[in-house]
């Protein structure tokens, strides 16, 4: 028994050991495994926080090159205005289509989408817990997905920035391409309005052109000159700008000289020709005779109306004229107007076109009421209906 009993506790203490040594090496085989699983998840964590701010520093720099693009399209949208309101303001355009403008980013203004920010990390800081054993290759992961069971699947944080910043760029796009059209559409009415006036002001048979470039300079203004320097080549906008400035300085000087030319009539309403300018036989003598203006048929005391803005150089009585007031215009020009009852203007008054400046009636060398209307440059008579015909056509293109 003592023989069979020490060989009892001989083997059962080489069990133990055996058992003990096997658990130890299988619980150090797991600790390592484990260790090393929580290394690999570790790696992985780093990796996608890595790739986190990556994405971050991507979303920053689409901001700040957004709330670029957006401060270039709000200072193009203040010109766009500013010149619309002068085009408008002369007439010359009707109001274009306001650009769509949107929401201003500020360099500083987090964007946000759905309560993400462009500030925040799209990532977590902290890695979430590992599970529990590893997903099997194979295993149906999708067992217990939202779907399933009839839940919205959310979009990630990152999407849901990445789709906010798409739209308000495809938005910023949208804006300037407008801007764009506004430009163009301008400059095809520009080019409408240049034609009438060119067209309308050739009856006039002066160089329009060369009095348009010396009257072109407004009055009551001024400043230090600080030219607009366009660079054509910069982009689409800056092109079209560009080739739209000449046709608005030409614009602008053309209806500069004609509000400056005796285009309006002298007289409102309906009113005949009684003569006109050029050879006729005179109503006196019955001989051959230049008539220097044309006349006007009108009731006594009819309001007679200056055709253009001017200071009146004569306002008295003028032999064969009768009353008679002349105005002084510019460019050289100047007009009569003739047989007045009565004189409403004295010498160096300033008027403006459609003062009235007499009434008709038959004083001087007149057969009865009437008007006697004159135009002349440097003093010489010219055909009064030339200009009346130029301001006929502007009037019935407006």
């Amino acid at each position: 028994m003592t023989t069979a009993g020490s060989g009892a506790a001989g083997w059962y203490v080489l069990s133990k050991d055996d058992l003990a040594a096997r658990l130890i090496a299988r619980e150090t085989s797991r600790q390592y495994a484990y260790e090393d699983r929580i290394a690999s998840l570790r790696a992985d964590v780093d990796r996608l926080a890595s790739r986190a701010l990556l994405d971050q520093d991507g979303v920053e720099a689409r901001v700040d090159e957004l709330a670029t693009r957006q401060a270039e399209l709000e200072s193009r949208q203040s010109l766009v205005t500013a010149l619309a309101d002068t085009l408008q303001a002369g007439g010359i355009v009707s109001a274009p289509k306001a650009p769509l403008r949107p929401r201003m980013i500020k360099p500083d203004e987090p964007v946000r989408a759905s309560g993400v920010t462009s500030f925040a990390p799209i990532m977590p800081t902290k890695p979430t817990p590992a599970p529990d054993s590893p997903v099997l290759r194979g295993a149906d992961v999708n067992q217990n997905a939202p779907w399933r069971s009839g839940e919205a699947v959310a979009q990630p944080p990152a999407q849901r920035v990445d789709a906010a910043l798409t739209r308000l760029d495809r938005a910023i796009a949208h804006s300037s391409g407008a801007q764009i059209a506004a430009l163009k559409e301008m400059d095809e009415a520009l080019a409408g309005s240049l034609k009438r006036l060119r067209g309308a002001l050739s009856e006039t048979g002066l160089d329009t052109d060369r009095l348009a470039a010396q009257s072109g300079i407004a009055k009551g203004v001024g400043g230090p000159f600080v030219p607009f320097k366009i660079d054509a080549s910069t982009g689409p906008f800056e092109a079209t700008l560009s080739a739209l400035q000449p046709r608005i300085a030409s614009v602008m000087r053309l209806r500069g000289l004609v509000e400056q030319l005796p285009l309006a009539k002298p007289m409102t309403g309906d009113v005949d020709f009684t003569s006109n300018y050029g050879y006729r036989v005179d109503p006196f003598t019955r001989s051959p005779a230049m008539h220097t203006g044309v006349d006007f048929r009108a009731e006594s005391g009819s309001p007679i109306r200056a055709t253009a803005p001017g200071k009146v150089v004569t306002a008295e009585y003028s032999g064969g004229y009768g009353n008679m007031v002349e105005i002084e215009h510019a460019n050289g020009i100047t007009t009569r107007y003739a047989h007045m009852s009565a004189i409403l203007a004295s010498v160096g008054q300033s008027v403006t076109t459609g003062t009235v400046v007499g009434r008709v009636g038959s004083t001087g060398r007149s057969t009865g009421p009437h008007l006697h209307y004159e135009t002349r440059i440097n003093d010489e008579p010219v055909d009064p209906t030339r200009f009346l015909r130029a301001g006929g056509k502007l009037a019935a293109a407006s």
